[in-house]
């Protein structure tokens, strides 16, 4: 037996805690929030189910769907709507991967941006393959710091494919677009997208809901202090009661940077330049609800910036599973992009909605006179910009911690921000502790 203190509740931190405890450990798991799941909330409002954090899984995403088996939460498991969405001149345009026949004629891309893709993948076929799309820190040697994800696209794809395309693409899975981004992610993103997308019926939050019901989770309860000793480690936090100190052999940290660097100082101190450069990602997702259905069969719908400088990326919710909505009904969530959260941050939920809705119903006019729902949530601390050269100083921070050391790391800090990344990640630290038993 061994004992083990985790830091927070979200996905990463309930994930070590259940293959910790499922590996004969005796586990706490201190949570400053009221309730579990971090970033993964799921919403009900009548009759539509809203997820306000994360939004789409694949059938890539290996450690969370594995999860979600052994919880034996199967049967909820839904494949959403294959195809995708693309804004182009104003214009929400499908693209169905099963009609390849439509393909070849959809005016998404002209005949030389269809050649152009088509070439490029050739070409990147086996970076493509190399690159796992949810550990990018392994192909650190190929993150060039003075290379974007656009400088890339245009040398492999050309200007069309690399602003209508893979810059969208960048939005959707770091956050920002592509000449914020590092070249990495592009073949990460490529690589992730290869599969199909899945949902749960019920939210999102049904997998981390159920992880907490099955382990000891204190909530209120905010760390300040992680300590290592010869015996193991002591960690200090605060409630509603007073301050805290509880000892255990090992630790397991899944709180964001900024703050675990205040809780566990030697992790500044491992690899200064990780965090001396690292940007967060910052978003305002607005969920709409409408009456009558949109014409789109579409549930991503990828937003260039060239489009939508504001608009980061679009789900039509509806369309990722039925019971997002009510028979009938539309739900689709807007996200603002990381480079105006600072802005739209001071502005009302009223005002938030009303910008929401220009944009979505200027491409989905059907939906105009229609809406009955507005969910607005804020997240000030959504993830890290993957920008140029982050993935080598992310390799470089890894490689600085002790592998067998009495704390360990996990959350986003070495992922690509998905629930793949924070379920592998906390498995991976539980992995390392029983292990080291």
């Amino acid at each position: 037996m061994t004992s083990a203190i985790v830091v927070g509740a979200g996905l990463s931190g309930l994930a070590a805690a259940y293959r910790l405890q499922q590996g004969g450990a005796t586990v706490t798991v201190l949570e400053s929030g009221r309730g579990p799941g971090g970033r993964v909330q799921t919403e009900h409002h009548g009759g539509y189910i809203v997820d306000t954090g994360p939004d789409a899984l694949s059938d890539g995403y290996a450690s969370y769907l594995k999860l979600v088996e052994d919880l034996e939460l199967g049967d909820r498991l839904v494949d959403t709507s294959a195809v995708i969405g693309l804004v182009r001149q104003g214009r929400l345009i499908d693209l169905d991967p099963a009609n390849i026949a439509r393909l070849a004629f959809t005016p998404a891309l002209s005949m030389l941006g269809k050649l152009r893709l088509a070439a490029g993948f050739i070409r990147l076929r086996k970076a493509i393959k190399d690159v796992d799309s949810y550990d990018m820190g392994r192909s650190a040697a190929l993150d060039d710091p003075d290379v974007s994800a656009h400088d890339f696209a245009l040398r492999y794809f050309g200007r069309e494919v690399a602003e209508y395309l893979i810059d969208p693409m960048m939005r959707l899975t770091t956050g920002g677009g592509a000449r914020e981004a590092s070249s990495v992610n592009v073949l990460g993103a490529l690589g992730a997208w290869s599969g199909g997308l899945r949902s749960l019926r019920g939210g999102l939050a049904t997998v981390t809901n159920e992880l907490a019901s099955r382990l000891d989770v204190r909530y209120g309860a905010t760390v300040t202090r992680v300590d290592e000793s010869e015996s193991g480690v002591t960690v200090s936090y605060t409630d509603g009661s007073g301050t805290h100190d509880v000892s255990a052999a090992t630790c397991v940290i899944t709180a964001m940077y900024h703050r675990a660097v205040e809780m566990w100082p030697s992790l500044l101190t491992a690899s200064p330049a990780f965090g001396d450069k690292l940007r967060n990602v910052k978003l305002i997702s607005v969920s709409l609800g409408y009456r009558v259905p949109t014409t789109s069969r579409a549930y991503t719908v990828l937003v260039p910036t060239a489009e939508q400088p504001e608009c980061l990326l679009i789900f039509l919710q509806h369309n990722k599973s039925a019971d997002r909505a009510p028979r009938g009904h539309s739900l689709v969530t807007i996200y603002a992009d990381t480079a105006v959260t600072d802005r739209f941050l001071d502005h009302t939920d009223a005002q938030l909605e009303s910008w929401a809705a220009g944009v979505v119903e200027g491409l989905c006019p059907e939906l105009a006179g229609y809406r009955d729902l507005s969910v607005v949530t804020r997240w000030p601390y959504a993830g890290y910009l993957a920008d140029p050269g982050f993935w080598r100083r992310n390799s470089a921070l890894r490689d600085s911690l002790p592998i067998r050391g009495p704390v360990q790391v996990a959350g986003d800090l070495f992922g690509a921000g998905s629930m793949e990344s924070a379920a592998r990640w906390g498995e991976h630290a539980a992995r390392r502790i029983l292990e080291g038993r």
